[in-house]
């Protein structure tokens, strides 16, 4: 598996969402713990972030997952679950 290169905040949401591995992390929970965005903010941010991430980790893209209204969750497939730790 080749090396990705991820910016620092793509890294703290990797580990947040990997550290959360089968549970739901809401958009309001990343934007208060990494971004350290007040409540209510709105921002599409994780969003951006997310996407940019999919686009880097390649296969081990759809161990993220978005769980509509909800937030963003980390699944890791049995061939990814290694190589992408913080």
């Amino acid at each position: 598996m080749p090396q990705v290169r991820l910016t620092r905040k793509e890294k703290e949401l990797l580990a947040m969402l990997t550290q959360n591995a089968g549970r739901c992390v809401s958009r309001e929970t990343l934007l208060r713990t990494i971004w350290q965005y007040s409540e209510g903010t709105r921002t599409r941010t994780v969003d951006v972030h997310v996407q940019r991430l999919r686009r880097k980790l390649g296969a081990a893209a759809d161990s993220l997952k978005t769980i509509v209204r909800q937030g963003y969750c980390w699944f890791p497939e049995p061939e990814t679950s290694g190589g992408f730790g913080a």
